[in-house]
């Protein structure tokens, strides 16, 4: 009798133990459910995209980065939806696809424009000091003959100069550039391209912030306008996410980023990962660097 009570109390203690074991699984399962982490799928997004997800990963987060290979839309549709909890933008960019027609220009205003047409639950954290607003270039001796100082005084360049621009000019940027009095304009040239024909002052150009960056250094001969108020539709890079998916240690992670993050950064970054590297090694670095 002793020895079948013993048995039956073992198999007792087995069957608890089993339970325990089963429910501790299940919780650590609940437990690593991953952040979300996703971008557009450009260069400089899955670099962005990946220096966020390092920064929040140490915090002690599981976090998953997968690349969309799909437009701010898309990804707005998804965070709504729940399927992603971080993706990086560009604010102009988010404002032209949550409205069909915005007239805010400034970096606040566009930041406050954007919270409000955000769907239900997502919004925007602070933007980092990267920017892809669209500059106007013009030759240094144009600046020095002319006395320019602000895109709201081009007037005084000579009229008629033809507009060479990398892509397609929006409606809100052809606009903001009219005030320069410009002739033709040549699009869809590259970066160096525009340089090319800016540097004669027979022609003047436009860049976005990030090509401004990665184009204008190191020489002398072109430089970007300030643009006033009155300029393009702000530019800022920012993260837009789930807000029930970001605890208090994940926002002051994003904060500590926007504090960091230039846009000289993003384009270094990107120039690596074009070149071949692996941007979740690329942005580790960069966060190990800055102490993020």
């Amino acid at each position: 009798m002793a020895i079948r009570g013993f048995f039956r109390r073992t198999a007792v203690l087995v069957a608890t133990a089993a339970t325990a074991a089963t429910l501790l699984s299940a919780c650590g399962s609940d437990n690593q459910v991953p952040l979300r982490v996703s971008s557009d799928g450009t260069v400089s997004m899955r670099v962005a995209a990946q220096v966020y997800a390092k920064a929040l990963a140490r915090t002690g987060v599981w976090v998953d980065v997968t690349d969309e290979v799909a437009g701010d839309r898309r990804l707005l549709e998804r965070a709504a939806e729940g399927e992603v909890d971080l993706f990086p933008a560009f604010t102009g960019d988010l404002l032209t696809t949550l409205t069909p027609a915005p007239t805010a220009v400034t970096g606040d205003d566009v930041a406050t424009a954007v919270n409000r047409a955000l769907p239900q639950g997502v919004t925007i954290g602070d933007p980092a000091s990267v920017s892809n607003r669209r500059q106007l270039v013009v030759a240094e001796s144009l600046i020095g003959t002319s006395g320019l100082a602000d895109l709201s005084d081009c007037a005084v360049l000579p009229a008629g100069l033809p507009l060479v621009t990398t892509g397609v000019l929006t409606s809100e940027e052809r606009r903001s550039f009219e005030v320069c009095r410009f002739g033709s304009i040549v699009d869809q040239q590259s970066p160096a391209q525009v340089l090319a024909a800016v540097r004669d002052s027979r022609a003047l150009g436009t860049l976005t912030g990030l090509e401004a960056a990665g184009t204008l250094v190191g020489q002398d001969t072109v430089v970007a306008v300030r643009s006033a108020d009155a300029g393009p539709m702000a530019e800022d890079l920012v993260p837009v996410f789930r807000s029930g998916s970001i605890g208090k240690s994940q926002m002051k992670a994003l904060s500590r980023v926007a504090g960091e993050l230039t846009s000289a950064d993003v384009v270094a970054m990107s120039e690596r990962v074009a070149n071949g590297a692996d941007p979740a090694v690329v942005a580790s670095e960069w966060v190990s660097t800055h102490g993020v």
